[in-house]
C-alpha cells in the first residue's frame, strides 16, 4: 500500500485541502479570469457578426436621413448606415479639393473629384463625380448635399507625392492632411450637390469599391485571443493546484538540532 506521503497516493487524500478557506482567493481569481475571457470573447464575436451583417445590408435605396441623425463629426463610422442616403447643408471648402486616382467608371480609368463641405465644426468629404483628368472647377459658397454615406477606404496604398492634390484612395487619414478642419470619419458620394456636379460624370454606390471580405476580422481574432487567454488561465490554475498538492504530500523535513 502506498504511503500517504508518496506522490502516487497523495492526491486523492489531499484534494480536500484545496477547498480550505485560505485557497478560496486563488479559486475565485481563476473563475473571474475565466468568466471575463469567455464574456469578452463572446462580445467580440457578436461585434464581428454584427459588423458583417451591417456590411451586407443594402440601404442605398432607403429614404434619406438628415446627417445629424446618423452621425456627428465626433462619432466613429456607423457601420449599419453604410450606403445610407443622407442630406445636409454646409459651406464648400474649395482649397481642400482632391482627386482620388485609379477610379473605374464604365470601363474607363480616371479620378474621383472630392471637395469637403464644412458642416458645423467638422468637414464632410464629398465626392462630387468622376473626371478623366485630375482637374475640375472648385466650388465655393453654401450648398445642400444629398448623397450616400460611405466608409473610409484603407487598403494601405502609399501616396507617392503627399504634397500634390492626388491621393491613391478615399482614405480619411489622407484627406485630413489637406483640409484645415476636423473631418467626419466617413465620406459622401453626391447624388445632388447643386452646380458642383456640373461637367462631372455621376457616381453611384455600385461604383464604390466593395467592403473587404475580411472586414471586422480583427473582432473575430480578438474573440479567439480572449478564449485562448481563458484556456491559459485554466492551465495556470491546474498547475497551481498540483503544486499545492505536491507541497502538502512532501515528507516533512527534520528540524535541525
Amino acid at each position: 500500500m502506498a504511503r500517504i506521503g508518496h506522490r502516487t497516493g497523495a492526491y486523492p487524500c489531499r484534494v480536500p485541502l484545496l477547498i480550505a478557506p485560505r485557497y478560496w482567493g486563488a479559486h475565485l481569481l481563476m473563475v473571474a479570469a475565466l468568466a471575463a475571457a469567455i464574456g469578452l470573447g463572446i462580445w467580440q464575436l457578436n461585434a464581428w457578426q454584427a459588423g458583417r451583417e451591417a456590411d451586407a445590408r443594402d440601404v442605398s435605396q432607403a429614404a434619406p436621413l438628415p446627417l445629424d441623425e446618423v452621425m456627428t463629426g465626433d462619432d466613429p463610422f456607423p457601420g449599419e448606415y453604410l450606403g445610407q442616403p443622407v442630406t445636409f447643408s454646409g459651406e464648400w471648402l474649395p482649397e481642400g479639393t482632391l482627386y482620388v486616382a485609379d477610379r473605374d467608371l464604365d470601363g474607363k480609368r480616371g479620378y474621383w473629384v472630392m471637395t469637403p463641405v464644412l458642416v458645423g465644426d467638422s468637414a464632410m468629404p464629398v465626392v462630387r463625380g468622376w473626371s478623366a483628368e485630375p482637374e475640375a472647377p472648385r466650388p465655393s459658397g453654401p450648398v445642400d448635399v444629398r448623397g450616400w454615406l460611405q466608409a473610409s477606404e484603407g487598403s494601405g496604398a502609399s501616396d507617392d507625392d503627399p504634397e500634390d492634390d492626388v491621393i491613391p484612395e478615399m482614405r480619411i487619414a489622407s484627406v485630413v492632411e489637406h483640409v484645415d478642419a476636423d473631418l467626419f470619419s466617413a465620406y459622401v458620394v453626391a447624388r445632388d450637390a447643386g452646380s458642383a456636379t456640373a461637367g462631372l460624370e455621376k457616381i453611384t454606390p455600385e461604383s464604390v469599391p466593395k467592403v473587404s471580405t475580411t472586414s471586422h476580422l480583427r473582432n473575430l481574432l480578438y474573440a479567439f485571443q480572449w478564449w485562448i487567454f481563458g484556456g491559459f488561465a485554466i492551465y495556470i490554475w491546474v498547475r497551481w493546484c498540483r503544486d499545492q498538492l505536491e507541497a502538502a504530500a512532501a515528507p516533512a523535513q527534520p528540524v535541525a538540532g
